[in-house]
């Protein structure tokens, strides 16, 4: 038996079950804890935008690392959008077409566990969270397609976190803001 909850605040449908986020604007049903949320805030309402995201190979040493107190080989501190791109565990920067003006570094406290911001309805205490805010004037793109993490001042094949896909493209215009949430769970196995 499916149990759905609708998520309020925003200007389409939006639920949540036990294990997932449904946005059936988009047809996407998001696992939870193990997605990309991009929250646009527009003149009509806000919209939340769902995307799946990869931990990269370089990704996994960069958790190997950390979880073992080590100094990590790169420090993933910017978010970047994309107008095309593959994601996979081999992707670097390369496998992706950014869109300028795009790069942010993450908001402060973040990475967080157990986020505590209400947009973010992905956040848990064993998942890490990832945060970057663009305000109207950062950028304008008519088709976001696509993000990454990666390294501050990147070179073309800069390693990845992470690379991802939203369900659909979408458009951020000049009075337009975005807030992006990577939200990456830890189970266990």
């Amino acid at each position: 038996m499916l149990i759905r909850h609708s998520v309020p605040g925003f200007a389409h449908r939006v639920y949540r079950t036990s294990a997932a986020l449904i946005v059936p604007m988009f047809d996407a049903f998001v696992r939870k804890h193990r997605n990309v949320l991009a929250v646009l805030g527009t003149p009509d309402g806000r919209f939340l935008i769902p995307a799946s995201n990869i931990v990269t190979d370089a990704g996994d040493v960069h958790y190997a690392q950390r979880g073992a107190a080590e100094a990590p080989t790169n420090a993933f501190g910017i978010a970047e959008l994309a107008s095309a791109g593959t994601p996979g565990k081999s992707a670097s920067r390369s496998s992706f077409t950014v869109i300028g003006s795009t790069q942010k570094a993450h908001g402060a406290g973040y990475p967080r566990t157990n986020d505590d911001d209400p947009d973010n309805t992905g956040a848990g205490t064993d998942t890490v969270t990832f945060l970057a805010s663009y305000a109207k004037a950062d950028f304008n793109h008519a088709a976001i397609s696509h993000g990454l993490i990666t390294n501050a001042s990147p070179g073309a094949s800069e390693p990845l976190l992470t690379g991802y896909a939203f369900a659909s493209a979408f458009e951020k215009t000049a009075d337009d803001t975005l807030k992006l949430f990577v939200n990456h769970d830890f189970t266990g196995s």
